[in-house]
């Protein structure tokens, strides 16, 4: 039996609490070409997640970013028990199929979009994309120069990066002034830090933020003050975030 279920992924809009952190995925596009509708993604001639345009635009700062509509498929792997009326009883299952919605930002002005989804969500949902004979996607990570982000924050909390010792693969570090720490220096100082986090001061209050050479931009300070006065926070807060850091001007 394949059960389904539906999350909202991290589609936040104005009114809505917003608890603990909040992520958004980004990517660097130079081609994104949608046909009106719905498009399916398929494997096997199931339907495992779907595209949708939409008539909304946001205009941020200037710039003009086109909503659509995303969802997609994952096996979560957890013990659940499902009762089966045929047999009047309960079942163990070790898995199951969830699907997950979420909104999709894309800035044709600045070859930007953003989704409001976790990483391997995000990973998984454009690589099945990019498949597609009828759409016509190109899209690269975008590339953070963390050493030049620790040098912005009052405080750089934490620092990961990629080790070669010994039985380990990577190595993470947190602390007040973890960019100090001799291992997690040199990691920023020659461009191998995966991840940084640490504060920065994004749309007049000091947040504490997490950005990733994978495309994620975390806050994990709340956003309720931007959910007051904005729509979608989270794509408000990332687009200042890019602002802050260089990357958007």
């Amino acid at each position: 039996m394949t059960l389904y279920g539906v999350s909202p992924g991290n589609s936040v809009k104005k009114g809505e609490i917003i608890m603990g952190a909040t992520s958004i995925s980004v990517r660097q596009v130079s081609e994104f070409e949608i046909p009106n509708g719905t498009t399916d993604i398929k494997k096997a001639n199931v339907t495992i997640g779907s595209i949708t345009t939409t008539d909304k635009t946001l205009t941020i700062e200037g710039k003009v970013y086109t909503k659509f509509k995303g969802s997609y498929t994952k096996t979560i792997d957890d013990e659940i028990l499902v009762y089966n009326s045929d047999a009047d009883e309960y079942q163990q299952y070790d898995n199951y199929q969830k699907a997950f919605e979420f909104d999709i930002f894309y800035s044709q002005t600045d070859q930007l979009l953003f989704l409001a989804t976790t990483t391997p969500t995000a990973k998984k949902f454009l690589k099945e994309l990019e498949k597609i004979d009828t759409l016509n996607i190109k899209y690269t990570s975008l590339k953070f120069d963390l050493m030049a982000i620790s040098n912005m924050m009052p405080q750089t909390k934490g620092v990961s990066f990629n080790s070669t010792d010994a039985g380990v693969s990577s190595k993470s570090f947190s602390g007040d002034e973890v960019d100090v720490n001799d291992e997690a220096s040199e990691a920023l100082e020659n461009d191998e830090a995966t991840k940084i986090i640490g504060t920065l001061d994004i749309l007049g209050k000091s947040r504490t933020i997490m950005l990733t050479q994978s495309g994620t931009i975390l806050s994990f300070t709340s956003l309720t003050d931007i959910s007051e006065q904005k729509e979608y926070p989270m794509l408000e807060f990332s687009i200042a975030t890019l602002m802050k850091i260089g990357v958007l001007s």
